[in-house]
């Protein structure tokens, strides 16, 4: 029944995203010009951003991209094609934080129930680690574009295709969770040993 509740949540949420993702669109920018103000984001991109720029470069090598990781203050990566450069940022607000809010907001929904703690504790382990897996590809996929195609592209693309890969995400990673990682706890009846 609970399996049930959160699916149909998801899938709740996933309509209400598509109905309104211009708006969210325009509020995530809104939340990111505030954060850039109040400077809550300092931190990420020194620290972070570095490490996942690292990461996307190594996945777009995979299919021929020639990424190299700069300490430019304008850009973060430059991709070279031929005698072409394209030099591509990556910023703390493309790490993927609305997909993790999400992510907790469905743990809220999703692990209530009898289910043993080990169990919760995998679930929401496989959950974060897939989210950051999820967002690398999602970046990766992005850089892939303004490199084979050009930036306006993936621009577009930026905006839109996080929402859908965060959702596609959710749907699989509860459908898994259900399926083989949440065990329920098994309850022993002290009435029917006497």
């Amino acid at each position: 029944m609970n399996q049930k509740k959160v699916f149909k949540d998801i899938l709740i949420v996933t309509a209400i995203v598509l109905s309104l993702l211009p708006v969210i669109v325009t509020f995530s920018a809104i939340l990111t010009t505030l954060f850039d103000k109040l400077s809550w984001y300092v931190w990420l991109q020194r620290e972070v951003v570095p490490v996942e720029s690292r990461m996307v470069a190594v996945l777009v090598k995979v299919v021929g991209i020639d990424a190299q990781i700069t300490s430019h203050i304008n850009f973060s990566m430059v991709l070279t094609r031929g005698e072409t450069i394209i030099p591509v940022q990556l910023e703390w607000n493309c790490l993927g934080w609305q997909s993790m809010i999400l992510l907790v907001t469905t743990f809220v929904t999703g692990l209530r129930g009898r289910y043993k703690l080990s169990s919760k504790i995998e679930t929401v382990i496989i959950g974060i680690l897939g989210t950051f897996l999820s967002n690398l590809f999602r970046m990766a996929f992005i850089v892939t574009l303004a490199y084979y195609w050009n930036s306006f592209a993936a621009m577009i693309i930026h905006d839109y295709f996080a929402s859908f890969i965060a959702v596609a995400w959710m749907l699989f990673f509860w459908w898994f969770s259900y399926s083989y990682v949440l065990d329920e706890k098994i309850e022993s009846n002290l009435n029917e040993v006497k």
